[in-house]
This record gives C-alpha cells, sequence and structure tokens, in this order.
C-alpha cells in the first residue's frame, strides 16, 4: 500500500490553520484551532481511504447549513438548540473538504471557488433564518431591523475584504475561515441560551469595525 494510501493517523490539523495577524482577536479567539479543525480532522481520518471526495463534503456542508437554516426559521428554543449543532456541523465539514483535499494532493481551483460560492450562499441562508427566528421568538420589530443591518453591514465587510485581495493580487481567497468558525460557534452559542439576537448585536458592531478597518487600510498612505 502506497502512502497516499494510508489513512492520516497523524493529520496535523495545524497545517490547515490560516493567519490570524489581520484580525488579532483571532491570536485568542482563535475557535478554529481548538475546536473545528480538530473534529474536522477527525471527518479526514475517517473518509480518507473511501470514495467519500471533497466536493461531496463542501455539498455536505451546505445541505447541514440549510437543516440549520430550516431549524432556526420555528423561532422556538429548541428549534433555536437543533440550528445551533447543524450549523457547527456545516462549519466543521467546511472545514474538512479542504483538508481532505491537501491530504490527498486533490486540491484545485473548480474546488476552491465552490467552496467559496457555497459558503456565501449559506451564510445568507443561515443568517436570514436566524434572524426571522429571532424576530418569531423576541416578536420584536426593532431586533429584525438590527439583524438585517448586522447582515447587509457583514456582507458589505466580506465583499470589501475580497475585493482588497484583489486589488492587491492576493491569492489567498480563504483568510475568513476563522471569522466562520468563530461566527458557527457563537450562533450556537447565543442558541443554546436562547439569545439568539444577541449574536447579531454583535455581529453588528463586528462588521462595522471591520468596514471602517478595510475602508483605512486602502485609503492610508503607502509606506516608503
Amino acid at each position: 500500500m502506497n502512502d497516499s494510501d494510508s489513512p492520516p493517523q497523524k493529520y496535523d490539523f495545524r497545517k490547515s490553520l490560516k493567519e490570524a495577524h489581520r484580525y488579532p482577536v483571532f491570536e485568542f479567539l482563535r475557535i478554529e484551532r481548538f475546536w473545528t479543525r480538530p473534529m474536522a480532522s477527525l471527518v479526514v481520518r475517517a473518509v480518507f481511504r473511501s470514495r467519500v471526495m471533497p466536493d461531496h463534503l463542501t455539498w455536505a456542508s451546505f445541505f447541514a447549513g440549510l437543516v440549520g437554516a430550516a431549524a432556526f426559521s420555528g423561532g422556538s428554543h429548541a428549534s433555536f438548540i437543533a440550528g445551533g449543532i447543524f450549523v457547527q456541523v456545516c462549519s466543521i465539514l467546511d472545514c474538512a473538504d479542504g483538508m481532505l483535499a491537501r491530504a490527498r494532493d486533490q486540491c484545485s481551483d473548480r474546488g476552491a471557488f465552490l467552496d467559496l460560492i457555497l459558503d456565501r450562499i449559506i451564510e445568507c441562508i443561515v443568517l436570514g433564518a436566524l434572524a426571522a427566528g429571532a424576530y418569531r421568538s423576541t416578536g420584536s420589530f426593532a431586533v429584525l431591523i438590527t439583524a438585517l443591518i448586522a447582515v447587509a453591514l457583514h456582507f458589505l465587510q466580506a465583499s470589501i475584504y475580497y475585493l482588497l485581495l484583489l486589488y492587491r493580487k492576493d491569492p489567498r481567497m480563504g483568510q475568513l475561515a476563522e471569522l466562520r468558525g468563530l461566527f458557527a460557534f457563537m450562533i450556537m452559542f447565543f442558541s443554546v441560551l436562547n439569545r439568539p439576537h444577541y449574536f447579531f448585536y454583535a455581529l453588528f458592531g463586528e462588521s462595522l469595525i471591520a468596514v471602517f478597518y478595510h475602508v483605512f487600510r486602502f485609503f492610508r498612505p503607502a509606506r516608503s
């Protein structure tokens, strides 16, 4: 049996960690280092010798997110807990697809962009469903408006971030993995507490700061 056919029993998930220096807070809140990617490495070991392909995990992550979104829309405490669990599964599988591709040397541009596209779609669906569920739970129109503004700011800062990567010709298109892992954990945390609207307050603040941060980085004078 070739080494390439052997399951990565000593697979080092730390090799898949992204740099966190662009967001210093992740040096202290790196959920993907302590939870998401260690769990994803177990998935990689389990499927390494199977016919499961990285794209299969990408789609599995997407459908887990859809189930989580459907649960969130229920607006009850039980549905929030179920949604939070499925969003965690979505986040773990989202990490596992790239890790499996690298472990098997099956990386491709198509797979990378499929991952990015489905990530953006499922983020939109999950956050929209969570906003609807938070509104159903609280009955507060102010919560709904805050949630929608927070979601809009989140996608605005993500768009600016990727545009700046293109402007700088920076090939690192997956550097928001830490942010997605942290958000998935926060969603589950506040869902378990039956306070999903608190997540949107945090998202609003983080996204607003990130927008100003990225714009400042673009307009600040270049160092000589």
